[in-house]
């Protein structure tokens, strides 16, 4: 019986390492006329890690209409995706970053202005 329940005990562990954190908050950046909003969750000091969930990038003001297309692309510790298309980006992360690290999300116009970037950092 006591194999057993180590054995139901290690794998009730595995499970809930794996689960998202249920804590979140919203951080904005903006770099230029990239506006970038990242989800993250808890923070895991043992091994300087924070959840982050996803990350929303717009580009323009709705005062001026002067959302723009072209290359979104965001990035961070392990995750990298890019996509053409008008106005605003967004994906799902789902992932643990390490501290030192940052979440960034750019956009890169079809008419030549110059690429804009907006970064957070991860501390923990």
């Amino acid at each position: 019986m006591g194999a057993a329940l180590t054995a139901t005990v290690m794998a009730a562990a595995v499970i809930v390492a794996f689960q998202q954190p249920a804590h979140a908050d919203s951080v904005w950046a903006m770099g230029g006329s990239v506006i970038i909003n990242v989800q993250t969750g808890a923070k895991n000091t043992s091994n300087g890690t924070q959840w982050v969930s996803s990350i929303y990038i717009q580009t323009g003001t709705a005062a001026k209409m002067s959302y723009g297309c072209g290359k979104f692309e965001a990035w961070t510790q392990g995750f990298y995706a890019q996509a053409e298309r008008c106005e605003t980006g967004y994906w799902t992360i789902n992932r643990w970053v390490g501290t030192g690290n940052y979440v960034c999300g750019a956009f890169d116009d079809f008419d030549g202005w110059p690429r804009q970037i907006a970064c957070i950092a991860i501390r923990v």
